[in-house]
């Protein structure tokens, strides 16, 4: 009887302790180059039929509605027909009985460049902005005392960059305003 009762005892603390740990965090699935090695969301789009001056004005007319500073365009260059970008957002993070906080801020580089019936687009050079920027990949250390707060960084990094390129796709599928000279 004695055995019995010990061996409940036993399997009753073995469960508790199984319950009372916490779920290890797991890092969101970002998509990394092959190359660098680095977070980098990129891709062709097809837009057959379409030139690249009228995507390049397609995707300026973008940059007007897209980025709330007026510097946020670095280079339009029409010879090239590349068009480089510098944004940022604020990811959030909650905070026990208070409202959501600003956590981290995140800057990166858009690219987008043009072919006839085509146009490309990378979203690269992914950093934390601090003190000192650190590469968003620093974040995916499952090790770290602040990996959960990392973690959610991370995801809502992949929400903003996704939403920013469905945005990007969205309008280019939409022809630029032209101008009549009578219209002025």
């Amino acid at each position: 009887m004695s055995k019995k009762i010990s061996s409940i005892l036993f399997l009753l603390f073995l469960s508790v302790s199984v319950f009372a740990q916490k779920n290890k965090p797991v890092a969101p699935v970002l998509p990394i180059d092959d190359e660098t090695k680095l977070v980098s969301y990129t891709g062709v789009v097809d837009a057959t039929g379409v030139s690249k001056s009228e995507m390049f004005k397609r995707a300026m007319a973008w940059t007007k509605e897209f980025f709330p500073s007026a510097t946020a365009v670095q280079s339009a260059d029409t010879v090239e027909m590349k068009i480089i970008c510098k944004g940022k957002f604020d990811c959030k993070r909650e905070v026990k009985g208070s409202q959501p906080v600003t956590s981290d801020r995140i800057i990166y580089t858009l690219t987008i460049a043009f072919k006839d019936g085509r146009y490309k687009y990378e979203v690269t050079k992914i950093l934390v902005q601090g003190q000192t920027s650190v590469p968003i990949e620093k974040y995916f250390d499952d090790a770290d005392p602040k990996a959960e707060d990392h973690f959610n960084t991370l995801t809502q990094v992949d929400e903003n960059i996704t939403a920013l390129v469905n945005s990007l796709k969205t309008r280019m599928e939409q022809p630029s305003v032209k101008v009549k000279k009578d219209d002025w």
